[in-house]
């Protein structure tokens, strides 16, 4: 039994069969990720997903998270993801057509609920979000190709499909594919048994934009699927064509890439896109609330900020189990006290993870250096190398943003914390001594 059947054996206890029939049953279990905590689940159309996720959304959160014994996220994705990974690979699938019309009929992959006004935008992702509008009013001009990256649930995907949305707006017409990369080897490797390149060639090129989630999963011994993304970049961006990339990391840092891909991921703009900080975190709890219909009083929405910062998914499956929690305790009024019940697991989980404390006393000890050196301005090569590499793994294992960082280490700003991350995953590509370290002390850390 999968993780979706024991969610089902336990929603069959809780819906009522008619409403089981019209909205459980429909679904289609795609994956279950237990390292991320993802469950991906499909429906036939977007407006079904809406519908589902308004009605029952909450519910089956709440239900695998209570299995998973931690915060779930539940995503959904249309049948027409599995519709363009067969033989057929035009543009739209023929059957989706009229489905798709509301987005744009000649937009392909597009949530049409990931808006930019649906976005919550502060200090972490300003950047990101100012470049991402950009584009979406001039698409093919300024930024080409735009470059998102950061950690996991961090709102890259909901910016990559605002541009198309923005673009649909301006232009109904627009001409956009918006899909995963393992759709696109998917694709590839399809078109390759079949001999169907000319059908893979319409797909990925007779467009006006290109938008890609997750690119480092083309990390690895993907020559060939690397080579076609090569050849279709160079007939896209040339020609004004938009294209935009999500990775969870620097395009630099990405191992196993052709260098030439990785060149063309850093001519237009690269943007990252951190954890939020708190004023964001609290805001993002209250606009998620209002969606839902549901009065999150600011208290516990400072509570539930202050002792969650990995990410937006993480914020979004702890509010959809308190708002579970208060609507089936029948309570009218929710507390910081039945938050803190409601998210007793969650609380406890996020209390091990790894500190910038922690990881400073680590490397300290480890290049035999003070931590007063860690925190001074000296420019000493023995003391600023160690001082570099600890902030990059500050920025690798801890949910810290730049400036929470830079303030550990004598109140730098988070300029000088960039510039370290940067510097070091460089360094380490190319100085397999100064890898193995670093390999040795990300061990210690999490050992």
């Amino acid at each position: 039994m999968n993780f979706w059947d024991q969610c089902i054996e336990k929603l069959k206890t809780i819906v009522n069969s008619k409403d089981f029939e019209r909205w459980i049953t429909p679904l289609v279990f795609v994956d279950w990720d237990a390292n991320t905590s993802t469950l991906i689940l499909g429906q036939k159309t977007l407006q079904a997903i809406e519908a589902t996720e308004r009605n029952f959304g909450v519910i089956i959160t709440t239900v695998a998270s209570g299995i998973a014994e931690k915060t779930v996220n539940v995503q959904y994705q249309t049948q027409e993801d599995k519709i363009s990974s067969l033989p057929q690979l035009g543009l739209v699938p023929e059957t989706q057509q009229t489905e798709e019309i509301e987005v744009g009929k000649n937009a392909l992959g597009l949530r049409k609920q990931l808006t930019f006004d649906s976005f919550v935008s502060g200090t972490s992702n300003q950047l990101a979000f100012v470049a991402a509008q950009n584009v979406g009013e001039n698409p093919g001009k300024n930024y080409n190709p735009l470059f998102i990256y950061g950690g996991v649930g961090l709102g890259k995907t909901h910016l990559m499909h605002a541009v198309g949305n923005r673009m649909v707006e301006r232009d109904p017409n627009a001409r956009i594919l918006c899909t995963s990369a393992q759709t696109f080897m998917n694709d590839f490797t399809e078109a390759v048994r079949t001999n169907n390149y000319a059908g893979f060639d319409n797909k990925y090129q007779n467009i006006d934009a290109l938008f890609i989630d997750d690119i480092q999963y083309l990390c690895g011994d993907k020559r060939q699927t690397q080579n076609k993304l090569f050849d279709i970049f160079e007939k896209l961006v040339p020609n004004g064509k938009q294209i935009i990339f999500t990775s969870d990391t620097y395009a630099r840092s990405l191992k196993d890439m052709d260098e030439r891909l990785i060149s063309r991921f850093t001519s237009g703009l690269s943007v990252e896109v951190e954890p939020p900080e708190l004023e964001t975190r609290v805001a993002i709890l209250q606009k998620k609330s209002i969606v839902q219909d549901f009065d999150l009083p600011e208290d516990v929405a400072y509570f539930i900020a202050k002792n969650l910062k990995s990410n937006v998914r993480e914020l979004e499956g702890a509010l959809n189990t308190v708002i579970a929690f208060t609507r089936f305790s029948n309570k009218q009024h929710l507390t910081i006290e039945m938050a803190r019940e409601a998210l007793q697991s969650i609380l406890v989980a996020s209390t091990a993870q790894l500190t910038i404390e922690r990881i400073q006393g680590v490397a300290a000890e480890y290049f035999k250096v003070s931590l007063a050196d860690l925190y001074s301005q000296s420019r000493l090569k023995s003391v600023a190398l160690p001082r570099q590499i600890t902030m990059y793994l500050c920025k690798e294992l801890t949910n810290s943003s730049l400036q929470e960082i830079g303030d550990r280490f004598g109140k730098r700003n988070h300029t000088t914390v960039i510039h370290a991350v940067k510097k070091i995953a460089d360094l380490r590509s190319k100085d397999k001594d100064l890898n193995y370290k670093i390999h040795v002390l990300e061990q210690m850390l999490k050992n």
